[in-house]
């Protein structure tokens, strides 16, 4: 079986680093003017790009430039201009998803593999046909297909590259292509200022129109509900049936920490691997997917058809009340039925609040930097702390190659005072451990 390459976020020089040092073999960085992540992207100016592809490429990881929103009118020029200012860069791949920019980029970068990204919604092979008869390499596709049709396209379009998200956040528009943040927020999703209103706050009453005066009633205490916002994608326990039919597997993410671009890159390469390899799989390094921060996990649609969703109502949904209120835990949930008699209204709830709020695990201590300063002949090396670090304190850490424990011998700051302990707020830290490091190593619980 050909191994699919890992594709990973790196929406900032340090987060595209992270990616590639822990295993992706490809990196989308986002273009300042034209990222449909634009509000989330730090990589602010050209030469901090020029710097990040480099680096990729040092490295050994391809770097994909994301130029993918979809412009209007008043934005052609700009786009054109960027596009000639990232001709030199060194790109491995442009992604894009607007027809109209297909020429522009190809005016500047005429031998730049290009990569159509899911806003452009590819759901069948006639359109993957078209694509490849004008001469773009991959397809990016929509996250609504599921394995049996990815299958087909496969069949149908045997040349064309396949690219299919595994993990991730999911969106509640059509493949992203949202107007909830024009509406809303005055920010436009499709031109990279994605206000993500899909997780705000809502409180919503539904009545259909086959069964009126029955409303379908989210509430959450008296906190409001998020009707709108999804599941997060998971797809590391059925990987196996995913990668005989494509060539690269995509991590979303951008917005999210460098914590979280190590946990996943690090389970689905080596879950990967020993699919490719025939070999037994660590569930210690499988299960870095639960460490970070999360909604709760499905598969999207990837192995589910349209009948699956929404959830069907139950047989006595129409003589249930269903409402939601805190149980004795203040981070779950708890389902509360009562009976409704006569002619009064009743109310049912066919989709659940699990997906609502994310599963915080405050575990991530941070991540060492390459920079050391040495005392004693020893080496402290630099990290940001995310929580309180103090001297005698043993820690998970990962490299690319290990999982082991470490202690904290020493703190120091950077004119090399001695600490008693450090925190988010504390600049410029330098920590000695009892583990030789090289850089780049994160530290969890």
């Amino acid at each position: 079986m050909k191994t699919p390459t890992i594709v990973a976020p790196g929406w900032s020089y340090e987060k595209a680093m992270v990616a590639s040092h822990y295993g992706a073999e490809e990196v989308y960085v986002g273009v300042p003017f034209t990222s449909l992540r634009m509000r989330q992207n730090k990589i602010y100016n050209f030469d901090d790009l020029k710097k990040t592809v480099d680096d990729l490429h040092k490295n050994g990881s391809k770097a994909l430039l994301t130029m993918n929103i979809f412009p209007r009118n008043m934005d052609i020029k700009i786009f054109e201009q960027t596009v000639k200012q990232i001709a030199d860069v060194g790109a491995d791949a442009i992604i894009f998803s607007d027809p109209g920019t297909f020429h522009i980029i190809r005016k500047y970068l005429p031998n730049t593999p290009l990569h159509l990204s899911t806003q452009s919604s590819t759901m069948n092979y006639a359109a993957v046909q078209f694509w490849k008869d004008m001469g773009v390499k991959r397809i990016v596709f929509a996250r609504e297909l599921n394995i049996e049709e990815i299958k087909e396209i496969r069949e149908k379009v045997p040349w064309m590259e396949i690219e299919v998200f595994v993990h991730g956040a999911m969106c509640m528009s059509y493949s992203g292509r949202c107007l909830l943040g024009d509406y809303m927020s005055w920010r436009p999703g499709n031109k990279g200022e994605c206000s993500h209103a899909c997780r705000f706050k809502y409180k919503v009453r539904l009545e259909e129109e086959r069964r009126p005066g029955k409303l379908f009633q989210l509430e959450w205490d008296e906190q409001w509900s998020h009707i709108l916002s999804s599941k997060d994608l998971c797809t590391i326990e059925r990987l196996k049936e995913i990668l005989p039919y494509v060539d690269a597997i995509k991590i979303e993410w951008r917005s999210k920490s460098e914590f979280y671009v190590w946990a996943v890159v690090k389970a689905y390469k080596h879950v990967r691997d020993a699919i490719i390899a025939n070999k037994k799989i660590d569930k210690k390094v499988a299960n870095l997917v639960n460490v970070i921060p999360h909604r709760e996990y499905r598969e999207g649609f990837l192995f589910n058809t349209l009948a699956d969703f929404p959830e069907k109502e139950s047989p006595t949904s129409h003589s249930l009340s269903t409402s939601f209120s805190k149980g004795g835990s203040d981070k779950e949930p708890s389902l509360v039925k009562r009976e409704t008699k006569g002619d009064s209204m009743s109310y049912v709830c066919s989709t659940t609040l699990e997906s609502a709020w994310p599963l915080f695990n405050r575990n991530y201590f941070g991540m060492f930097s390459d920079q050391y300063i040495e005392k004693n002949k020893k080496k402290y090396f630099h990290i940001e702390p995310k929580e309180v670090i103090v001297p005698g304190m043993k820690i998970k850490y990962l490299t690319p190659t290990n999982m082991d424990e470490l202690e904290v011998l020493d703190i120091l700051d950077a004119k090399g005072n001695h600490l008693e302990k450090a925190h988010c707020n504390t600049h410029d830290v330098y920590v000695l451990t009892n583990k030789k490091l090289a850089g780049r190593e994160i530290l969890y619980t």
